[in-house]
């Protein structure tokens, strides 16, 4: 059941990381405010679920505009 709640937290995250909205927000912000407390165990946790670091998912969903 954990698991399952882990995974629902991490994809909510995937999903506000990719939000143009939450933009402003930091990474770190973002898992805290899911529950996650440390940001070392947050990334590997996203890492594994979705082959790719919170950074790289955000950089690719959001590429920074010119200007």
């Amino acid at each position: 059941m954990s698991n399952w709640i882990w995974g629902q937290r991490l994809d909510a995250i995937q999903r506000e990381l990719c939000d143009p909205r939450a933009s402003a927000r930091s990474v770190s912000e973002i898992a805290f405010a899911w529950g996650f407390n440390d940001a070392a165990h947050f990334s590997r946790a996203f890492k594994n679920r979705f082959g790719c670091s919170p950074r790289d998912m955000r950089a690719r969903a959001l590429p920074l505009q010119p200007g």
